[in-house]
C-alpha cells in the first residue's frame, strides 16, 4: 500500500507549547511560547490601521479576479521601497524585483527554490540557533545546510567572532541566511559596524546574503531596522531578502510576505526573475491578495501609514519595557540569576539561561509554557503576570 509505509512525524515543538497552554486548567497559566505579539492585556488584537484599510477594501474593491504569479504590484513596489529604499542603486539599474509571497515563510521557500535552480548542490549557511523552518526548508529542497555559530544559549552570549570565523570557511557562491533584525530566537543583533564588517567579508569570500526580515520595526524602528538589508544589498552584487508583514501589521493568518531579488546586472536579472516566477507558478500559482491589498493601502495612504508606524512604535516599546521590567525584578528577587542580557536584546524573543530541569519545573509546577530549549516570547509578559513569572523563576535560584 502506497500510504502505509510512513513513520509518524513528531509534533512541531512550538505548536506543542500552544497545545499544552490551551489544555491547562491552571488560572495562572502564562503562554510565552508562540511567536505572536500580545498587548498589555495579553491579546493579539487587529491594528486600527488594518481595520480601516480592510473597510476601505470592502467599500471599494471591485473584483477578486486573479492577479499574477508576482502578486499585487502596488504591494511589491511599496514593500520594496520600505525594505531597501526607492533610491537604491539596484532600482535605477533595473536589477531588483520584489514578488509577493504567502507570508515570510513563502518568501524563504521561493528564495531557496531559486537558489536550487541556480545550483542544486548549493551550501546554505544557517545561524545556530535559528528559526527551525530555515533548516527544514533547506533540507526539503535537497540543499546542503551548514551551521555558523551565532549565540551561546547557556551563557546568553552573542558569538560574533565565531560567526566570522565560521563564514570565513565558506565557499564562493555559498548562501548565508541572516536575520535582518530581532534575531529569532535569541534577540541578539549585530551592530551597524558589525554589519559593515560582515558585508566586507562576504564580498571578499564571494558569498550571497539571504536576509530573513520578519520583524521590521520591532528592533529600533521601521527605517532604522533596514540597515542590514540595505548595506548587504548595496555592497554585494547579489542578494535575496524575504520579508513578512505578519508581525508588524499583526496580520499573521493573512499571510502577506515577499521575496526581493537583487541581481548583478539588468541582463542577468531578467533571466533570474523568470526563474523566480517559474518557481512560484509550480508551487502555489499566485499568492493570496487580501493581506497584500491591506498593506498596500496602508503604505500608500500617508495618514494611515503614520497611524500604522505609531502602532508599530507602541508594540516595540511595550516589549522593550517588559524586557527592562523583567530584568529589574529578577535582579531584585534573584540577584545572581544573570538575566541582564535580556534588556539589551531586541524583538520578541530571548533565551532563558536555565537548565532543562528548571524549564520543566516552570512548565509542570507553575504552568508557564515556553520552549524546552529556553526560548521565550517576551511579548507574552504583561503587568498582570510579570510578578508571577519572575517569582516562579526566582524560586529556582533559592536553596
Amino acid at each position: 500500500m502506497l500510504f502505509s509505509g510512513l513513520a509518524e512525524v513528531g509534533d512541531d515543538p512550538i505548536l506543542l507549547v500552544s497545545t499544552m497552554f490551551k489544555a491547562s486548567q491552571d488560572p495562572n497559566k502564562v503562554d510565552l511560547g508562540v511567536g505572536v505579539y500580545k498587548d498589555a492585556k495579553g491579546n493579539t488584537a487587529i491594528l486600527n490601521s488594518v481595520k480601516k484599510a480592510e473597510q476601505f477594501l470592502v467599500d471599494n474593491q471591485a473584483t477578486k479576479t486573479y492577479l499574477s504569479p508576482a502578486g499585487n504590484p502596488e504591494f511589491n513596489k511599496l514593500v520594496q521601497d520600505m525594505l531597501i529604499g526607492a533610491d537604491h542603486r539596484s532600482v535605477s539599474e533595473n536589477r531588483v524585483s520584489t514578488f509577493q509571497t504567502p507570508g515570510g515563510t513563502g518568501g524563504v521557500r521561493i528564495g531557496l527554490e531559486f537558489v536550487k535552480a541556480c545550483n542544486p548542490n548549493a551550501n546554505v549557511w544557517i545561524s545556530n540557533p535559528t528559526w527551525p523552518n530555515h533548516t527544514a526548508i533547506t533540507k526539503s529542497l535537497g540543499l546542503n545546510p551548514k551551521q555558523y555559530r551565532y549565540y551561546d544559549i547557556k551563557q546568553g552570549q552573542f558569538q560574533y567572532e565565531e560567526m566570522l570565523e565560521d563564514l570565513s570557511g565558506a565557499d564562493v557562491g555559498d548562501v548565508v541566511i541572516l536575520h535582518g533584525c530581532c534575531h529569532n530566537a535569541s534577540g541578539a543583533d549585530l551592530s551597524n559596524a558589525q554589519w559593515d564588517e560582515l558585508a566586507a567579508l562576504m564580498l571578499e569570500k564571494g558569498l550571497v546574503p539571504f536576509v530573513d526580515f520578519a520583524y521590521q520595526g520591532f528592533g529600533d524602528g521601521i527605517e532604522e531596522d533596514t540597515y542590514a538589508a540595505r548595506v548587504l544589498s548595496t555592497k554585494l552584487p547579489e542578494a535575496l531578502i524575504a520579508s513578512s508583514c505578519s508581525k508588524n501589521f499583526a496580520m499573521y493568518r493573512d499571510r502577506a510576505g515577499a521575496i526581493t531579488l537583487v541581481s548583478s546586472s539588468a541582463d542577468e536579472h531578467s533571466k533570474n526573475a523568470s526563474h523566480m516566477l517559474s518557481a512560484v507558478r509550480a508551487t502555489y500559482s499566485m499568492p493570496p491578495d487580501h493581506g497584500a491589498a491591506v498593506v498596500a493601502h496602508i503604505l500608500g495612504n500617508p495618514d494611515l501609514k503614520a497611524e500604522w508606524v505609531s502602532e508599530v512604535d507602541e508594540m516595540r516599546e511595550r516589549v522593550k519595557k517588559m524586557r527592562g521590567t523583567f530584568v529589574e525584578k529578577m535582579n531584585e528577587k534573584a540577584p545572581n540569576s544573570g538575566f541582564g542580557y535580556i534588556a539589551e536584546q531586541k524583538g520578541m524573543f530571548s533565551y532563558l539561561t536555565l537548565e532543562a530541569e528548571q524549564i520543566q519545573t516552570l512548565i509542570n509546577d507553575h504552568s508557564i509554557f515556553f520552549m524546552g530549549n529556553g526560548r521565550v516570547n517576551m511579548a507574552g509578559l504583561t503587568d498582570d503576570n510579570i510578578d508571577y513569572v519572575t517569582d516562579a523563576i526566582a524560586s529556582l535560584f533559592k536553596s
